[in-house]
């Protein structure tokens, strides 16, 4: 128990590269479906126009998207977290769902590493 503990935030990273990676692999499978070429308008119609459902997740998404964004830019403000607008960038680069979990794992090591540095 105490390995898992002391290792939680491997948990993070895991989930950052299944996040970046389903995203990735759906917006690719999206590209193929359109011959090739991106559609910012069918990705619109498809998030806000087709159903309620994907009105629903849309919205949760983008909720939680403009939270997180602001909490990564407060905390990592706050303890200093070096290189913070590489988490905003991949935000919009690579997707929301791989950005959040990698600040989480990055800040729960850099607070790891200040509480040995202070304690030690």
């Amino acid at each position: 128990m105490a390995a898992i503990k002391n290792n939680f935030y491997y948990i993070y990273l895991l989930l950052a590269l299944v996040g970046g990676g389903f995203t990735w692999y759906f917006a690719i499978q999206g590209v193929v479906a359109n011959n090739g070429n991106f559609s910012i308008i069918a990705l619109i119609q498809s998030t806000w126009i087709n159903n309620f459902y994907a009105k629903s997740i849309t919205l949760d998404f983008w909720t939680a998207a403009t939270v997180g964004s602001i909490f990564m830019v407060v905390e990592g403000l706050r303890i200093k977290l070096k290189w913070l607008w590489v988490y905003i960038v991949c935000t919009f680069m690579v997707a929301f769902a791989f950005a959040f979990p990698m600040f989480l794992f990055f800040r729960a090591i850099h607070l790891k590493n200040k509480s040995v540095n202070i304690g030690g």
